[in-house]
């Protein structure tokens, strides 16, 4: 019964820990907010920056497991290539290192537990000051940190202490490092458990408290750490099931990198421990309640230069370890059919933050769509037979993969504005929202354009040779117009709108100065009242489509 009780209340405070490590990461994204998508973007420039940037996500986040997840769903979006990925899960493991010495630092050398309640209360009420938007954000930080350290207590006064426990520590002297079948169980054990808690962080708060309670010495702590850096690598494999193959390939990688990372540490295992002692003031090695604190200190060291060392000796050779995945995983990968999802093909709801980047991916891609759709219907205008109904046809199709575009989009935006953005964040949202609505709209006009050329290709009517030249060159317009919207989404300038108005406006003049010659043409008979009011209409979808890439402009703009 005693035994139920314990591991009852064992998962009771690894779930208080694991909730604040959960809302202090959220808040701390929404702290962050911009700065952090703009941390992500560094990671394209070279190998160190991609470390940097895993590096400083992760410390913001305080997982490197979200991180890692992260990289996986950038990497299916075609965010980041399997290089740049590799290196962003080299700053991870450094980054999440961060955990363990607020824990070794805070946890038991402060009586920080005092405090967690205070903080959680403050924390709250914090999140009620809607007019300052940083006591706001604060707030929630504050919770999380609270609740982490209220779980961390709970942990400590859960765990027994070496002279209440005889029998749990002849059960722990199995994973002594001191032979190898001990070491291979110690390292086993810290895997096993990382896998069972689904966080690396957890795993080593549990590690850090057995220490502190006198239940494991340094040598053992450190052996269960290595583990658990292979541990936290199941959480990136299970993220890249039926992801695309770079996404697979870039879990593989951070297996890799973390599997063949332990064998240098193992060869000089005795060595590297008596090295972190000469940094580390304090006798991990003595008995007693200072000594069982040191190694908590000690061992956030060895976690640091174990995974520091790592880095320095992979680093360098990131090409050759890339070309070692791809020949361990070959293939091609296979074109994502145009209605799905490319960016957001894997859930980012551990860096709700970080998502709004592939979100905009898929908003240009959408654009992408509309300006091509102009494209066609202008080449379908001077095409003849079967090319201007392919070209027609295609149209129908394009519009169809528009709505299907929009409905997704929405979906997982809307699903991201549930409480997890910060206010910046939450507005660039609201604006994808218009935008994408918007975008469909052109494809319905594309549609309707498409719907009347395949009339008249049939013979339903027909137009004057003086109107096919005006539906060539309003068609032509209308593209100017999508290609100045296309580029002012994905280059944003600091006051777009003057130039997207001179254009839509341009459009709406040439709408006009085409019907005033229409209604002439007409009424010198030149050409058929049921062709007349199909002209107008085709000048009236050009010139919406206009309005809705307008629209677009001023949704960037953050007006709408």
């Amino acid at each position: 019964m005693e035994t139920v009780s314990l591991a009852l209340n064992l998962l009771g405070a690894l779930g208080v820990f694991l909730y604040g490590l959960k809302v202090m990461s959220e808040g701390l994204q929404k702290l962050a907010g911009t700065r952090l998508r703009q941390v992500l973007a560094k990671a394209t420039t070279n190998r160190f920056s991609a470390t940097l940037s895993g590096f400083l996500v992760t410390c913001a986040v305080q997982s490197s497991s979200a991180t890692t997840v992260m990289v996986v769903g950038f990497c299916s979006a075609g965010l980041l290539t399997l290089g740049q990925s590799l290196g962003v899960i080299m700053g991870a493991n450094i980054g999440t290192t961060t955990t363990a010495w607020l824990v070794s630092l805070l946890g038991f050398k402060v009586k920080i537990a005092k405090f967690a309640v205070p903080l959680i209360g403050i924390g709250f009420f914090s999140q009620f000051i809607k007019r300052w938007r940083l006591p706001h954000r604060l707030g929630e930080v504050l919770v999380g940190f609270g609740l982490l350290f209220l779980g961390l207590s709970l942990l400590k006064n859960t765990i027994p202490n070496v002279k209440d426990a005889p029998e749990m520590l002849t059960l722990i002297s199995r994973f002594s490092p001191d032979t190898l079948y001990g070491f291979a169980y110690a390292i086993l054990a810290g895997t096993l458990m990382t896998v069972a808690v689904q966080s690396s962080s957890a795993a080593m708060a549990i590690t850090l408290t057995a220490a502190a309670q006198g239940l494991i010495d340094f040598p053992t702590a450190a052996a269960l750490a290595i583990g658990q850096n292979i541990g936290t690598t199941c959480t990136a494999l299970l993220a890249a099931i039926g992801s695309p193959l770079i996404a697979r390939r870039a879990a593989l990688g951070h297996f890799l990198f973390n599997v063949l990372g332990v064998l240098p540490v193992i060869l000089i295992f005795s060595p590297f421990l008596s090295i972190v002692d000469v940094f580390m003031p304090g006798d991990p090695y003595g008995s007693g309640t200072a000594a069982n604190i040191a190694v908590t200190t000690h061992l956030a060291l060895f976690h640091t230069l174990f995974n520091v060392l790592n880095t320095v000796l992979f680093l360098p050779f990131i090409r050759q370890f890339e070309t070692l995945i791809v020949t361990l995983m070959p293939g091609t990968e296979a074109k994502a059919a145009e209605h799905e999802l490319v960016y957001l093909s894997t859930p980012f709801s551990a860096t709700p933050e970080l998502s709004i980047i592939a979100a905009q991916k898929e908003v240009d891609r959408m654009a992408d769509i509309c300006v091509n759709m102009v494209k066609k219907i202008r080449r379908s205008l001077a095409a003849r037979g079967k090319e201007r109904t392919d070209l027609l046809a295609e149209l129908l199709v394009d519009e169809k993969t528009t709505d299907i575009l929009e409905h997704k989009i929405t979906t997982y935006l809307a699903e991201l504005t549930h409480g997890h953005l910060s206010t910046p964040a939450n507005k660039q949202v609201l604006s994808m929202l218009s935008m994408v609505n918007d975008l469909e709209r052109i494809g319905d006009h594309g549609e309707k354009v498409s719907i009347l050329l395949q009339r008249e290709a049939d013979g339903s009517y027909a137009f004057t040779k003086d109107a096919w030249e005006e539906l060539g060159t309003i068609a032509d317009e209308a593209g100017g117009v999508l290609n100045g919207m296309k580029t002012l989404i994905m280059h944003p300038e600091e006051d777009p709108l003057p130039q997207a108005r001179d254009r839509e406006n341009a459009l709406n003049d040439m709408r006009n100065l085409f019907r005033r010659r229409h209604l002439e043409r007409l009424a010198h008979g030149e050409c058929s009242a049921l062709a007349g009011v199909v002209f107008s209409d085709l000048l009236t979808s050009f010139e919406k489509m206009g309005d809705h890439a307008f629209n677009v402009v001023e949704a960037t703009a953050g007006i709408k």
